[in-house]
């Protein structure tokens, strides 16, 4: 109702999910996003090591 466009809506609509799953778990969604990026290769090769109720475990193996 409010975005420009059709993909600017699913774009808001995959970060609100993401922030509401990050809220859910008692994880920061801020600093979620910073290691996915951080470790961006990682997170692509090993999807389920970096969801958002375990990423703290595979940041401190690197």
């Amino acid at each position: 109702m409010f975005y420009r466009s059709v993909r600017g809506a699913e774009v808001g609509d995959i970060f609100m999910s993401l922030i509401y799953t990050c809220e859910s778990c008692k994880a920061n969604p801020f600093e979620y996003l910073q290691a996915l990026q951080k470790h961006a290769a990682d997170a692509a090769d090993k999807p389920h090591l970096w969801l958002p109720w375990n990423y703290e475990e595979a940041l401190a193996h690197h």
